[in-house]
């Protein structure tokens, strides 16, 4: 019984989807220019793959265990159902692996409802976003055909919702979301770390958009901290972002950037004191100032790049957050936990944080991103006193 623990992992490194190469089709087709069918290593070919076969198997194994140990497994119920043959187990698992791994088949959705519900519902203090995300992705993916590309640009502070809005699109666009190989995000700290590898990482991000492109009729790419990008990365990406190319996709880009934060929460703190609702904020006090504030950046690639060529088709500009929406952002985490809503549990949270400016002290200077890790800590430490106490 004990040997089946190895026949998993022999499996798990014979099945054809765990390939440290795979084979790249090119969008016009599988061969190359001179008939030669091409063949290029992905960059880091197979990786989301691996992750997901992993925790498959890492749950089957502790299915193992609970049968062959069911004194130590907490949930007993759910194992009654397993076979005593440990070779139906295994033939049950390698089926479900097979069952799981072509990603890339699985459906586009196109939710657009269910987009508008989950960005007006868990996006939070986001009025003009959201409205602008919504009406460029439902005249993009409605549209005849002819525009093949579509780029948002996310601008703001830190928390405030960027990567939020772009999961959530994910969510809806793609029955997988972001685990979809017709994703992928890109984070400078993570994939181009070395300032002197610049033209390598451009040979691998071309790769990558190539190969995802191939396999995928709309594929959706992200760029986090585009700002923290190093110079001249994404040269590599003109060609695709220029409308005037010819292509066989429809593919979005959505780079994530702070430049331009700070004229947003000026603009966000002006009409606060001449006590003006955040509501009334329009996309015309925003789009100039924060097309100047890109300009006077010293961010080459939004500034010289994209701007001055005009490949950008909406800037969407992400408001700081006030007192009452971090709540609005601490309820969801508490929800999503299954948790009792404490209004007394939340305000001590809030009171943990940062606000700013020094005399008002309107916005949370790091808008909803401690919220989560704050009431993860609050909640284990009353559960580290309450069991003292018992």
């Amino acid at each position: 019984m004990i040997r089946a623990a190895p026949l998993l992992l022999l499996l798990l490194l014979i099945h054809p989807t765990v390939k440290a190469n795979e084979d790249v089709v090119s969008p016009t087709g599988l061969n190359g220019e001179n008939g030669e069918e091409k063949k290029d290593g992905l960059w880091l070919s197979g990786a989301q793959e691996v992750q997901d076969l992993a925790q498959l198997s890492w749950e089957y194994m502790q299915d193992l265990q609970c049968w062959l140990w069911p004194d130590k497994c907490d949930d007993k119920q759910h194992h009654m159902e397993w076979s005593w043959d440990p070779l139906h187990l295994l033939t049950d698992w390698y089926a479900k692996v097979l069952d799981g791994s072509d990603f890339a088949r699985k459906p586009i959705t196109n939710n657009l409802t269910g987009l508008q519900w989950d960005l007006e519902r868990r996006v939070h203090g986001q009025h003009l976003a959201v409205k602008q995300i919504l009406t460029s992705l439902e005249k993009f993916l409605q549209e005849d055909g002819t525009k093949k590309t579509l780029v948002l640009s996310f601008h703001g502070w830190t928390g405030t919702g960027k990567n939020l809005a772009a999961r959530i699109i994910a969510e809806n666009l793609y029955q997988d979301g972001q685990r979809s190989r017709c994703t992928r995000v890109f984070i400078p700290q993570l994939h181009f770390p070395h300032l002197s590898h610049v033209e390598a990482y451009k040979v691998q991000l071309r790769k990558q958009i190539q190969a995802v492109s191939s396999h995928c009729a709309q594929p959706l790419f992200v760029f986090d901290e585009t700002d923290k990008l190093p110079a001249g990365l994404l040269q590599s990406l003109f060609p695709l972002l220029n409308p005037g190319e010819t292509q066989n996709t429809k593919s979005i880009f959505i780079f994530l950037s702070g430049v331009g934060a700070s004229m947003i929460n000026e603009v966000a703190l002006n009409f606060w004191r001449a006590g003006r609702h955040r509501e009334e904020i329009t996309l015309d006090d925003l789009d100039r100032p924060l097309r100047a504030a890109i300009h006077q950046s010293k961010d080459q690639f939004l500034t010289h790049q994209l701007l001055t060529q005009d490949l950008i088709d909406e800037f969407v500009a992400f408001l700081p957050l006030e007192r009452r929406h971090v709540k609005l952002c601490a309820r969801d985490v508490v929800e999503a936990r299954g948790l009792a809503y404490d209004e007394n549990d939340v305000e001590s949270v809030i009171q943990e944080l940062l606000f700013v400016p020094k005399d008002e002290k309107i916005f949370s200077a790091q808008g909803c991103k401690q919220v989560v890790q704050r009431i993860g800590f609050n909640s284990m430490a009353k559960d580290s006193k309450a069991g003292h106490t018992q």
